[in-house]
């Protein structure tokens, strides 16, 4: 009876073992850059562009069931020194819609089939903020937070 009952304990426990539980998952590319390089301050020079590329993917599992939304709350300031230089930041287009601030974010028409997807990050600086603003290196990290 002891022999019976410890090979039906052990065809419980293997049996009990067997099913995983699939867990939706999003994952994103970390170190995404967005350079918007050397700007000569002249009264002739226009707002300034530039885009993330192909350095931003997000990667969801087909059993993500809704859009996955991004946003930042990060503040969207480039700062040298005491001098800080505003952008904005879309998902979209230069110029287009704001990345929202707060949840809920852009939702992203991405196919969520566990391959990277592109996300393109626009950002764009108004020659208004610029012209008056020394010369120097003016940087800024930014956390996205991507929602699913």
């Amino acid at each position: 009876m002891r022999q019976v009952l410890q090979h039906l304990l052990a065809a419980l426990t293997a049996t009990a073992c067997t099913h995983a539980l699939a867990v939706p998952t999003c994952t994103v590319a970390t170190g995404a850059t967005l350079s918007f390089g050397a700007i000569v301050a002249l009264a002739s020079t226009g707002d300034v562009t530039t885009n993330s590329g192909s350095s931003f993917w997000v990667n969801c599992t087909p059993d993500v069931t809704t859009a996955p939304s991004l946003y930042s709350a990060t503040p969207r300031a480039l700062s040298s020194g005491g001098n800080s230089l505003p952008f904005a930041l879309s998902a979209v287009t230069p110029g287009g819609a704001e990345l929202p601030a707060a949840s809920p974010g852009a939702p992203l028409a991405i196919t969520r089939d566990g391959t990277n997807q592109t996300i393109t990050l626009h950002g764009r600086l108004s020659s208004i903020h610029f012209r008056s603003l020394p010369s120097g290196g003016y940087a800024r990290s930014i956390a996205l937070t991507l929602e699913y």
